[in-house]
């Protein structure tokens, strides 16, 4: 009996710590940038190069080297991974169509590069955001 109870025990604990491992992935950006919404196309747009300011700000993309939330907004909205979506990039600057995304080493650089530069987007977990704008979750 003591078995089953100690398992049971250790099954809710492993399932508690994985629900707050779980990224919840937004789209996040300059404290400049409150108040824009982005719908579907939108953030497809902007994120692929095509749209390239919000509201007065040109916009400069921050890309998360291994981030957890990255990936699962980028598979969501645009059915890539980061590699697919740092390739994209650098195809886009070799060939003079855009201006390279910025790298961050985590998600707490990103934040912060988001909060110093202004126009500055990245997808990063919600519970890191701060004070930065939530565009889009």
């Amino acid at each position: 009996m003591k078995t089953i109870l100690f398992r049971s025990l250790l099954l809710a604990a492993g399932l508690l710590a994985a629900a707050g491992l779980r990224a919840d992935p937004a789209l996040a950006g300059h404290a400049g940038l409150k108040g824009q919404s982005l719908g579907a196309d939108d953030i497809k747009a902007v994120l692929l190069g095509k749209k390239v300011t919000l509201g007065d700000a040109r916009v400069v993309i921050v890309i998360v080297k291994a981030g957890t939330a990255q990936d699962a907004f980028l598979q969501s909205r645009l059915a890539m991974n980061t590699s697919q979506f740092q390739n994209h990039w650098r195809r886009l600057f070799m060939t003079g169509g855009g201006t390279a995304p910025k790298l961050a080493e985590t998600e707490e650089e990103a934040a912060k590069l988001l909060a110093d530069t202004p126009g500055a987007i990245a997808m990063i977990d919600s519970g890191k955001a701060g004070d930065l704008a939530v565009l889009s979750q």
